[in-house]
């Protein structure tokens, strides 16, 4: 997969879709300027509470397995990287996972893309993926146009 075409169709789907000008920043990917399936939650609070046996379900249920990454800050493209793997990855006293900085995930398939951003966020974006996380991950921890859920 070539960097700069991945970084090409990311940084178009982002000005297509999100509603504030042309920053290639999306927190937490809403909200939109055109209707697609999202559904986004607080991946720190995930993590503290022990919740990320909830995110291998909702990779598992998708089938998904392998992922490909591209973090938007240093415009680094990463293949075939085991999400499993990647969700159980610590670094100090905790996860690395909820601290990757402006990552998207997906696979050659282009019918999901996974945003992690620096503010703790996870959002899951295409219809099979954004329905199973909205019914895999408890609605407490879900957010709503850069906010956290009420509770």
């Amino acid at each position: 997969m070539d960097r700069d075409r991945v970084e090409q169709r990311l940084t178009g789907f982002i000005r297509e879709y999100a509603a504030y000008g042309d920053s290639l920043y999306w927190y937490p990917l809403t909200p939109l300027k055109k209707q697609i399936p999202v559904a986004a939650f607080d991946l720190e609070r995930i993590y503290a509470d022990g919740g990320l046996p909830t995110l291998e379900a909702v990779f598992r249920r998708c089938g998904i397995t392998t992922v490909c990454t591209f973090q938007m800050d240093q415009r680094a493209l990463f293949e075939g990287d085991g999400i499993g793997e990647l969700l159980n990855e610590r670094c100090g006293a905790g996860y690395a996972f909820p601290h990757y900085v402006e990552t998207f995930y997906f696979d050659e398939s282009e019918t999901w893309l996974v945003y992690v951003s620096h503010e703790g966020t996870i959002t899951f974006t295409g219809e099979k993926i954004a329905r199973i996380a909205a019914g895999e991950i408890p609605a407490r921890y879900r957010t709503e146009n850069g906010t956290e859920a009420k509770t």
